[in-house]
This record gives C-alpha cells, structure tokens and sequence, in this order.
C-alpha cells in the first residue's frame, strides 16, 4: 500500500506557503491605497473623477495580487505537464468579476453623458442660470463715488508683500498667503489674506503657537492692515497632517464634493475657510451648488449649510468659473442645439474678462455679454451675486471692455501705462467704465473714466478724487458727495509772471 502522508504534507506546505505571501501583499495594497487616500483626498461620490481612479488603481493591485498568487501554481502544473489546453473558459471567474464591471460603468458613463447631452436637453442647460432682464438707467444700483474698488488682486498681493517685509518680527517666520480674497465687511470691501508659514522648519518652530495674523486690503484706498483674531489660526493651507485645510475637510466630509476653500473673514473679524459643496447636473456632467461647508480657522470646527441656511457674512458661494460657464451655456443654448451649431441667431457669450462689484453687504460678479458674431461691442451686462446666484441682465449697447482699455491706454500711449480689466459703474444713471493704469512693475499711476457707449472719450487723473472732479466739469453730478484727499484752498492775489 503507498504512502501518501508525506505527499499530502508537501502539498499542504506549498498551498500554505502562497497563501501567506498573498496576506501579506494585500497587507502592502491596503497601506498603499491608504497613503494614497492621505495624499490625494478623493470624495467617495459616483460623480468624483478622482474615486473612480482610486477605484481603479485598486482593483489593479487585487488584480496583481492575485496573477502573483496563481502563478506559482501554474509554472508547476506547466513543469509537470499537468496543464490541459488553455481557453477563455479556463480563466478564473475571479479575474472575470475583477476586470468585466471596468468596461460596463464606462459604456454607462458614455451612454450616460450621450443621453443627457445638449444635444437632448438644450432648454435645460440654457435655464441652468436664470437670468432677469433689467433697465440700466433706473435699476443698475447708483456708485458710491468714494467706495470705487480700484485695488485688484495683482495690487493686493504687492501691498501686502511690501507691508509684511517692514514687519520684521514676521517676515523671518511667515509669508503672506496668495489668497487676497475679495470681501464686504460690514457693507465696505476688503480683500483678506492669512499669513503662511514660510517653509517646513517654520512651520515646525511655530505650529504649536499657530498663525498670529492675516492681512486686510482697504479695497478703496489700498491701506493694508495687520489683523490679530481671538485666537491664532491652527487651521491652513500651510499646516501639515491633519490641520491641513482640505485634509480636515476631507476627513469630515468623506462623502461630499467640494471645491478648494477660499478664506473669509465674518464681520467680527474670525477666520474662516468656506468651502461650496456641490451636486451634478445631467447624470455626471454639470455640476451645481448645493450648499456649504465653513471652517473655523482657530478651532477647526466644521458646519455645513443648505443654499437656504448659509449664513450673511458669506459673500462667496457660487464660484466664478461655474457663473461664467453656465452664462455661456445661457446664451449658448437658448434657440436651441442646432441653432448654436449652424445659424447661431441670438447666441451670445460672456466676455473674456470679468470683476468684482460690491454693493451693499454683497459681492457681485460683473461681466459684458456680447453676441457671437459682434465687432469689439457688448450688448450688455450681467451683475451676478456671489451668495444667491441672482441674475440680471442690463441691455446696453456698448464698447466691449477691452476696447475700453485700449482707449484709455492710448490716450497715455507716451508712458507705456497697461489698464487693467474695467469696473461698470453708474453715474447720475449714465454707464461709465473705471480702471487703474499701471506701470511696468505693476503700480497704480494714474486712473481712467472712460464713456461706455463712447469709448473714445476718456478722462485721466492721479486720483480717483481728481477723476471725479474732471469728469463733472463736463457733466452734471454733484460734486458735494465726493471725498477729496485734502480741502480745497482759494487765494487771491496778483499774478506776477505768466510762462
């Protein structure tokens, strides 16, 4: 009688033997994609790019792991000729579960992204944003002539460069982060930015402590501020591990899709992050707002809002890249699929440029709309709120803002001035263009005023006071609201020479 005891124990051993190996890879594979969740931060939503790369990098290393597990196998069938013809139907059913669900949610997302494409639902895309037609004259709300927001991010960012290398105590720890967030705080605009910590063995001397400040922009006149919260701020973009803005985010909201946070400040002057929650429209294609997350810089305390629940001091919900592509999906889309492809009768696009107007306690986004087929004109304007997403449309016949542009830096063509992107102001019910004229390392030097539906006249001062006061010389405002920089003086006298 033959002795099989010994055969099944060196059998048992080579299929223990594997069995370890393959443990201890699924061990590596989990470590792994855990590391990689810390690092990336992928929202677990079907609507998520980044979930189904997280997905499909692991179903890669299962698939991996167990090629590896079955191979040891196989080359000894091989090598003792055990092995019998190989077809598809000897393939492991496991292979087939691990591979076959790729290629079915990718018909599905391709059939999926057919179906509620333009080309079926273009009323729907167009209405994605409602838009409310307005007259100019008697609804564009009037210009505080003395809270003109002249200072753009690009001024921001060397104002408070220039102000935080005279803060010694600071520079040598921190930087001033590249935010410079464009708020209202208690109706009057402000740009705000927190302090960073200026590299790894910075953050390492001062993360117990936190950051002490942030800066605040006077928007109108460009007066910097150092500003000192409660308590410091633990909670930033420069903090590492779990005091990183979006890995707190993150680690609280596994499940929610959310935009990178931009910070705020509330009218009592605490720091926050605000992040916009999101859901898709048509299946997977266009994403909404539907809510809010806010983080408290100092405590790390997280609250998430619905659309209807957000809090006042927020000025910024509704992102600008997602207002300018649903207006342009508005107009796009209005007469329909075919008509935005072939005649294209009343498609119109917003302009390339935009900016930031704020009125009362809101934040607005501006921009011209022109039609497809225009010559350098607009055919109105659109004020878009930043909390609520509440549009109006104001048709006017117009230069488009880049001929504006062009028109105040050819009346200083001499000093090589460059203009920056327009503000649409209303004076006494008459649309004006305002911007600022810099130089070429980036300073304001002189201001324009530039006549909307005649862009060819332009005003020029050194000051928006002066602005203001050139312009009503020849026009009917009252001159008694503005500010000047300092109180007008007359003298009389004789005049001793004329040159």
């Amino acid at each position: 009688m033959k002795d099989v005891t010994n055969s099944a124990q060196t059998k048992d051993k080579k299929t223990k033997k594997p069995s370890g190996r393959v443990r201890l890879l699924y061990i590596m594979l989990f470590i792994i994609m855990a590391i990689y969740y810390y690092v990336t931060l992928p929202a677990f939503h079907y609507a998520a790019i980044d979930f189904w790369l997280f997905i499909l990098i692991f179903l890669a290393g299962v698939l991996v792991i167990e090629v590896l597990a079955d191979s040891s196998s196989f080359i000894s069938e091989l090598k003792s000729g055990d092995v019998k013809n190989i077809n598809w139907r000897s393939v492991p059913k496991k292979y087939l579960a691990i591979i076959l669900p790729l290629p079915v949610l990718w018909v599905i997302a391709m059939a999926g992204n057919l179906i509620f494409s333009p080309f079926f639902f273009a009323e729907s895309y167009a209405n994605m944003i409602q838009i409310e037609q307005a007259d100019f004259e008697t609804e564009f709300p009037e210009t505080d002539l003395n809270q003109i927001t002249l200072i753009d991010r690009d001024t921001a960012t060397r104002l408070g460069n220039r102000h935080l290398g005279a803060l010694t105590n600071l520079v040598s720890q921190f930087e001033a982060a590249d935010d410079y967030t464009q708020i209202n705080i208690e109706s009057y605009p402000y740009r705000v930015t927190p302090l960073e910590y200026a590299g790894f063995f910075k953050w390492l001397n001062n993360f117990r402590e936190g950051i002490p400040h942030y800066f605040k922009v006077d928007n109108v006149t460009g007066t910097v501020t150092v500003e000192t919260p409660e308590q410091a701020i633990k909670y930033s973009y420069s903090d590492k591990f779990g005091r990183d803005v979006m890995r707190k985010l993150r680690f609280s909201n596994p499940f929610t899709l959310f935009e990178s946070p931009n910070f705020e400040v509330d009218d009592e002057g605490n720091p926050y992050y605000i992040a916009t929650t999101y859901t898709r429209n048509f299946f997977l294609r266009e994403p909404e707002a539907n809510g809010l997350i806010t983080l408290n810089a100092m405590t790390g305390e997280t609250t998430k809002y619905s659309l209807d629940e957000i809090p006042e001091w927020v000025d910024r919900v509704h992102s600008a890249d997602l207002i300018l592509h649903q207006l342009e999906m508005n107009g796009k889309f209005q007469g329909g699929f075919w008509n935005s492809i072939f005649s294209k009768v009343g498609v119109t696009e917003p302009t390339a440029g935009y900016n930031y107007l704020p009125i009362n306690d809101d934040l607005y986004l501006y921009t011209g709309i022109t039609s497809v087929v225009s010559d350098e004109s607009n055919i109105g304007f659109v004020l878009v709120n930043m909390r609520t997403k509440d549009t109006k449309f104001y048709p006017l016949n117009a230069a488009e803002e880049f001929s504006a542009m062009q028109s105040a830096e050819g009346s200083v063509q001499e000093t090589g001035y460059v203009a920056t992107f327009p503000l649409l102001i209303s004076i006494e019910g008459r649309p004006m263009y305002i911007l600022s004229l810099k130089d070429s390392s980036g300073l304001i030097k002189e201001y324009a005023l530039v006549d909307v539906q005649n862009y060819q006249k332009v005003y020029i001062e050194s000051s928006v006071e002066r602005l203001m006061l050139s312009y009503a010389e020849d026009n009917p405002i009252n001159i008694e609201e503005i500010e000047t920089e300092e109180a007008l003086e007359t003298i009389q006298g004789q005049i001793e020479e004329i040159q």
